[in-house]
């Protein structure tokens, strides 16, 4: 069985083309180079296992058809993906006169995706919601993985 997994994952990657841009930026702020707007992969695991071949606050080109998969760690079993919206709000306060940037995060997870362990998806852009000099509210969208221990899976 994890031979022909293996195999699978190797053709489907051969054939997709997965290109990426590493990021040296925080989450939350997109980029744009020349006509390609980039944005960060946001991703998230819940239980014991891994995302491939992506990273967590990756720059993907927006717009554009990925393929990951997600593999579990030995003794649990994937369950779904969900996807996730991720809230960051960064405020300018004033203290004494210094400036100081507070920056906030708030996840919110939807209901399940697929059960399927791979996923192909279209990556979102940066969207901002609110902006002004003083705050600035965006939103990303991700993805988590879910895994769970194999005995709980197959006892249901």
């Amino acid at each position: 069985m994890k031979i022909i997994f293996s195999l699978l994952l190797t053709s489907i990657l051969a054939v997709q083309q997965l290109p990426a841009q590493p990021s040296d930026d925080n989450h939350g702020s997109a980029v744009r180079a020349s006509d390609a707007s980039y944005a960060p992969l946001l991703l998230y695991t819940n239980g014991a296992g891994r995302i491939i071949p992506f990273e967590d606050g990756q720059m993907l080109q927006v717009g554009r058809r990925y393929f990951m998969i997600a593999i579990p760690d030995r003794g649990c079993v994937f369950a779904n993906w969900t996807p996730v919206s991720v809230f960051t709000t960064t405020a300018i306060v004033t203290n004494n006169g210094v400036p100081t940037v507070l920056t906030n995060t708030i996840t919110s997870t939807g209901p399940a995706y697929t059960r399927c362990p791979a996923l192909i998806f279209t990556m979102q852009p940066v969207e901002v919601i609110e902006e002004n000099s003083l705050l600035t509210i965006s939103v990303s969208e991700g993805w988590q993985a879910n895994f769970v221990p194999a005995r709980k899976w197959f006892q249901k």
